[in-house]
Parts: structure tokens; C-alpha cells; sequence
């Protein structure tokens, strides 16, 4: 499989984890060191570290378990080394919509994501 396609696999994954809240598959797709940060409109910004992120996915219901579809799809993938890409997601955890940047490195155990920074696109009522 070329490094693209195991990118495009891995994104997959995640948007279908995105959907599903397993925590288990989260620290599959992420370096422990990871750190996500979420732009506001007002200017704030929001931080958090991966064991934060896996306590909020804990913490709430799936969009799975609400009914909803899997949603999302890859915008973009830039890869500028063998080991190093930058990903574009739009993709959502309903009701809430967003546009994903996400860092990505390849390890030995293959892609992970490093870095994540994101924008709420819209909210649904």
C-alpha cells in the first residue's frame, strides 16, 4: 500500500471513530503527545491535551447512538516527506460540524496523528 493510501485509510478511520467515540481506537490513530486546539469565532481558542480529548469523547453520546450517519470526507492530503503530512477533513460529531487540520507523522507502528486544530463549521438546532 503507498504511503497516500495509508493516509486516505487513516483518515477513514478517523472520521468513522469521529462517528463511533471508541476511545480505544483513539489512542490507535494518535501519538500520546498529541495537543488539539479549536479557533473561536470570538477570538478564544480552546486547548487540550489527548487525555482531555478521551475524557470528552467518554463523556458524551455518540453521534452512532443518536442516530446519526457517518458523515465526513477528505478535503486534502499534503504529503511533504515519506514521513510527514498535512491533513484537510471536513467531518462532524453531530449535531456540530467541523473543519479539521490535522498533522500527521509516520511512526513505526505506521500514520499517527500529532496535532489536530480545528474549527466548529456550524451547529445544527
Amino acid at each position: 500500500m503507498t504511503a497516500f493510501a495509508e493516509i486516505e485509510t487513516l483518515m477513514q478511520a478517523y472520521i468513522e471513530n469521529l462517528h463511533d467515540g471508541d476511545i480505544s481506537k483513539t489512542d490507535q490513530m494518535f501519538l500520546p503527545e498529541c495537543d488539539l486546539c479549536c479557533a473561536n469565532d470570538d477570538g478564544s481558542y480552546i486547548h487540550m491535551t489527548l487525555e482531555k480529548y478521551k475524557e470528552v469523547i467518554g463523556g458524551r453520546e455518540s453521534p452512532k447512538s443518536k442516530g446519526y450517519p457517518v458523515y465526513g470526507h477528505t478535503i486534502s492530503i499534503d504529503q511533504s516527506g515519506p514521513n510527514t503530512a498535512f491533513v484537510k477533513i471536513d467531518c462532524a460529531v453531530q449535531p456540530r460540524y467541523f473543519i479539521d487540520y490535522l498533522s500527521l507523522v509516520r511512526t513505526g507502528e505506521g500514520w499517527k496523528i500529532a496535532a489536530k486544530v480545528y474549527y466548529v463549521q456550524r451547529t445544527e438546532d
